[in-house]
């Protein structure tokens, strides 16, 4: 495969995306599966709520004009569905009545009769919530592309809705390679290593909107690897190959792309992950990522992230930041560098510890996936040591 000189990672971005085009589809889906979808169309309610009218609290509801010009009747032999009913928050009662009285001022006898606090006020329509008060209908309740949250489910249920439509989620197949993985909760033998690299591409690309189509580990074998890709380009949207990026003499994903498509770049300037590379086979985006976990997490969030955030429409989220304070120096290559930090409070300050896997104080990859933020280099920008402040993309609460 002909050698490519590293493509500079905001650069790769803008490829990727002008490179792919997916029409966005629309399917109808209950509320119960909406949660994290993009709506596909504006929601406008069924129905007024209240249909009618409601009560707006606990109480009783009476006939106001029993109370006119400052009457105050002798209550105590009143029976409830004659002279009064009771009502409670956001029920419906009698058309008879047409004012609440709160419970809190009536006491209500053993007989059915009532007595009200001396004080109590009592005018036409008081405390009763009128038709369409709580949704009117025909009224907007929902934008189209807009991420579903649960809030926003609610609140189409209210307009009279079980049902919504979402844009289809983009199809993402994620293919393991290498003679060496096995499957999580296998026995692990000497040169093996489990396939972890699947179930964290699963849960990130349905974090991100995508419906993941996840292969079973492919042995280094470049004919059942061509094969899987052939029979994925009809069903997937993107296809993800995981490892033979670099330079080992079974990688032969970064080969096949160069062979069958249209290659956007081969090796970019951002690491862990460098040897990536990305083309567009049959219309479909076909990436080739790096093996180790960092890599392949780091690829998924700056490379296809976007991708199915443009075509859900949506913005690509931005994580929580935070102003830390380094610990330790940091280096500043000549190229994106994906920094993970574990952060620790000491006073009103938070300070970030660089994780790293070389050099001393070095951690395992098990270590670096469990930091609490993380930091991308910038090409050119000076080199940050102790005590220099930088903000920080948190990966989780810090107490």
């Amino acid at each position: 495969m002909k050698p490519m000189k590293l493509t500079p990672k905001t650069e790769a971005q803008a490829l990727l995306l002008d490179a792919w085009t997916l029409t966005a589809e629309e399917e109808t889906i209950p509320l119960t599966a909406c949660r994290g979808r993009v709506l596909a169309r504006n929601i406008f309610a069924q129905y007024n709520i209240p249909v009618v009218r409601a009560s707006a609290m606990d109480g009783v509801a009476v006939n106001a004009a029993d109370f006119a010009d400052g009457k105050k009747p002798d209550c105590t032999g009143w029976r409830p569905g004659r002279e009064y009913s009771r009502a409670d928050t956001g029920d419906d009662f009698d058309d008879r009545y047409d004012t609440v009285i709160p419970i809190e001022q009536v006491e209500v006898l053993p007989e059915g009769g009532l007595i009200f606090a001396p004080d109590t006020d009592i005018r036409p329509g008081m405390n009763v919530r009128p038709s369409g008060s709580q949704v009117e209908k025909a009224s907007l309740l929902c934008k189209k592309g807009v991420r579903l949250t649960a809030l926003d489910i609610a609140a189409i249920g209210m307009g009279g809705y079980g049902a919504a439509p979402v844009l289809r989620r983009p199809r993402v197949a994620f293919v393991p390679t290498g003679s060496e993985l096995v499957p999580i909760g296998a026995p692990l033998a000497r040169g093996q290593n489990f396939d972890t690299n699947s179930l964290m591409a699963a849960l990130l690309l349905e974090e991100m909107g995508a419906k993941p189509i996840l292969r079973p580990i492919h042995r280094d074998d470049p004919q059942a690897i061509e094969q899987t890709l052939n029979e994925l380009l009809p069903q997937a949207d993107i296809i993800i190959l995981n490892a033979g990026t670099s330079k080992g003499q079974e990688d032969y994903c970064g080969r096949l792309l160069w062979e069958r498509g249209r290659l956007l770049f081969s090796g970019v300037a951002a690491v862990p992950g460098r040897p990536m590379s990305a083309a567009v086979i049959d219309e479909k985006m076909v990436l080739n990522i790096s093996g180790p976990a960092l890599a392949a997490f780091y690829a998924l969030d700056w490379a296809v992230k976007p991708l199915i955030c443009k075509h859900l429409g949506i913005p690509v989220p931005k994580r929580r930041t935070a102003e830390a304070e380094l610990t330790a120096p940091m280096g500043a290559p000549p190229l994106s560098m994906c920094c993970m930090l574990r952060l620790q409070r000491q006073g009103d300050r938070l300070l970030a510890t660089p994780l790293t896997m070389r050099g001393p104080g070095s951690v395992g990859s098990g270590v670096l996936l469990t930091a609490d933020a993380m930091y991308a280099t910038i090409p050119g920008q000076e080199p940050k040591g102790p005590g220099d402040t930088i903000t920080v993309e948190l990966l989780r609460d810090i107490p």
